[in-house]
């Protein structure tokens, strides 16, 4: 029987959740929820696990779908649903157990890039990632308190959650974005040239970089395979 699994797809423009499923092994059931006005959200449960995308929505603000999303995120941990969170979803995350005060406007700025992110041992054995990894970044916010018995897995010079997991809420989340690969990442900072060009970064030069080690959905089966089983 396909495992179930629901991208709750909080990107505006709507593009997160088919980067995501190109991911996903062919066994996977995927089924891709997009918060709207007068749209309630799944049924908690419904699906085995579920994925929380990433937003260029601010997690500071109150999203019209924040409310749902927090309860929703908090009755699936109780059913022992695996989730996973990226970036705003990530945040999402924190904030839904920890409020407001989980997470923040980075007082660095923007961290967009292929940055450096830095693994614990216990990350590299359980992901099966190096010690160190250049990954997308693009994000204005970041969490600052996990919740108790939360660990985090990785971090950089720039943010200090940049992955954690919570075995007991069966939580995953992450800072950067896993679904990027070379191309589809470089192309993304050369279609927001002026935005970033506004906020002093050139987006050729950050089109020359590449995430090391190649984006190969190690994140996303880690989800499914570790995460899901509560091992």
């Amino acid at each position: 029987m396909a495992r179930r699994l629901l991208i709750l797809d909080y990107s505006v423009d709507r593009s997160e959740a088919p980067l995501i499923a190109a991911w996903l092994p062919g066994s996977v059931e995927v089924e891709v929820f997009r918060p709207a006005p007068g749209t309630a959200f799944p049924r908690p449960g419904s699906a085995e696990f579920a994925i929380h995308t990433g937003s260029s929505l601010s997690i500071c603000d109150d999203a019209p779908f924040q409310t749902e999303a927090e309860e929703y995120i908090r009755a699936c941990s109780a059913l022992g649903v695996a989730q996973m969170g990226i970036c705003y979803g990530h945040q999402l995350l924190a904030r839904a157990f920890g409020g407001r005060p989980a997470v923040r406007k980075s007082p660095r700025g923007l961290e967009v890039g292929w940055g450096e992110v830095r693994f614990s041992p216990r990350a590299c054995s359980l992901l099966g990632v190096p010690q160190s990894c250049r990954l997308f970044q693009y994000h204005f916010d970041e969490v600052i308190s996990l919740p108790p018995g939360a660990e985090i897995l990785a971090w950089n010079e720039h943010t200090l959650v940049q992955a954690f997991i919570d075995e007991s809420r069966r939580l995953f989340g992450v800072q950067f974005h896993p679904e990027f690969d070379e191309a589809k990442g470089n192309a993304h900072f050369l279609k927001d040239r002026e935005l970033l060009a506004g906020r002093g970064f050139d987006a050729d030069s950050l089109a020359a970089g590449r995430p090391d080690p190649p984006a190969d959905g190690r994140f996303f089966r880690f989800l499914s395979e570790h995460l899901r089983e509560g091992r």
